[in-house]
């Protein structure tokens, strides 16, 4: 392809849009049991006869999401790791739902993966309740105990500041989850998204707990030894997500799948994203590549790359743009309150203060473009 850099790192994200049930909050698009017009092990051979299409290109992380991941069989995962891995292959990731991880499916798909990722979500049943989800408190930690017995890689996912919930539950399930040792943790706020059933709650979103549960959410997880390397992810020991590191960066990435995005080129940068539509993917419509203009290159490059401890890295930003930091946004950066972000030779990052502002910090500095 073309529109590729070759000489950069790039991703494949293989989006499975099945889930048994939607859960209240999720804005993603998936269809529940009744509504799927294939089997998801079909539509696994679809996305098999895709990566024929790609055969010539070399992933270094693919990440297979959902919906559901983990309603296609282990034989068909192993397929499509198989057909889309290649030597040069450092990371492989699997979503999977509490209540579909067995040790046999571990077993089964260890060989095949490095990383698993499950929407524990909550420890509370009051809370999953409230969010919807298919997995009891009971599956959640039988997952958690087949995993923590397995020693595979594995990240847990939580959600803070949902109705109902208190800066305690969060604190808990911090705590108790931690108790199986997941190597990587994410941890974000509950988002009132539009068309799901959550977001007729929107009008009991609390700011203040928001920013509570943050803070005490973020100091219970370094007290327990996770390093926040990126505005919603905890990592021990290193084990950073590459998959997502690499969205972070503004790198190059594919999506399979109805729903999914693409993103190509270092210095020009095309975007596509397919339509929400599981008939127009499976029947070969496409959208159209939209090629961002530098502006908007360097916009998403602060939006990305200022969610990590990193930061954004001044000479790249400088190579792939043509834009000096220093001299396009002194005068913006000199308007910040100096607590909330370190400025260095080389790059610019945010601290944890900053984080909690993040969404004010980049219109301060998009306007300066």
């Amino acid at each position: 392809m073309k529109l590729i850099a070759s000489e950069k790192p790039l991703s494949l994200y293989v989006h499975i849009p099945f889930c048994t049930r939607k859960c209240s909050y999720c804005a993603f698009y998936s269809l529940p049991r009744d509504k799927w017009p294939l089997s998801p092990d079909e539509y696994g051979a679809f996305i098999l006869r895709k990566l024929d299409e790609l055969s010539t290109l070399d992933f270094s992380t693919i990440y297979l999401g959902g919906g559901n991941p983990g309603l296609i069989s282990d034989e068909m995962i192993i397929e499509i790791i198989k057909k889309a891995s290649s030597a040069s292959t450092e990371e492989i990731t699997i979503e999977m739902n509490p209540e579909e991880i067995t040790e046999e499916r571990i077993k089964n798909l260890r060989p095949y993966i490095t990383r698993l990722s499950v929407g524990i979500q909550s420890l509370n049943q009051d809370t999953l309740d409230t969010l919807g989800r298919n997995s009891s408190r009971k599956e959640n930690i039988d997952a958690l105990e087949i995993l923590l017995k397995s020693g595979i890689n594995y990240n847990a996912d939580l959600i803070t500041a949902v109705p109902g919930q208190k800066v305690e539950d969060t604190v808990s399930d911090i705590r108790e989850l931690s108790e199986y040792n997941p190597d990587h943790i994410s941890f974000y706020c509950l988002s009132f998204e539009e068309n799901t059933p959550l977001y007729q709650m929107r009008g009991r979103r609390d700011e203040n707990l928001e920013y509570d549960a943050l803070l005490y959410g973020w100091k219970e997880l370094e007290k327990l030894g996770y390093e926040h390397y990126e505005i919603s992810n905890f990592a021990r020991n290193k084990r950073y997500s590459m998959h997502n590191l690499n969205y972070w960066r503004l790198g190059q990435y594919i999506g399979l799948g109805p729903g999914s995005e693409s993103s190509l080129g270092y210095e020009r940068i095309f975007s596509y994203h397919e339509k929400e539509d599981i008939k127009s993917y499976l029947n070969g419509e496409s959208s159209e590549i939209e090629a961002l203009t530098g502006t908007e290159g360097v916009l998403e490059y602060l939006l990305v790359s200022l969610r990590t401890k990193w930061g954004l890295d001044k000479k790249e930003l400088l190579e792939r743009f043509r834009v000096d930091f220093d001299t396009t946004f002194s005068k913006a950066v000199k308007e910040l309150d100096d607590k909330c972000y370190i400025n260095s030779e080389n790059s610019f990052s945010l601290t944890e203060e900053g984080w909690m502002i993040l969404d004010s910090i980049i219109l301060s500095l998009s306007l300066a473009l």
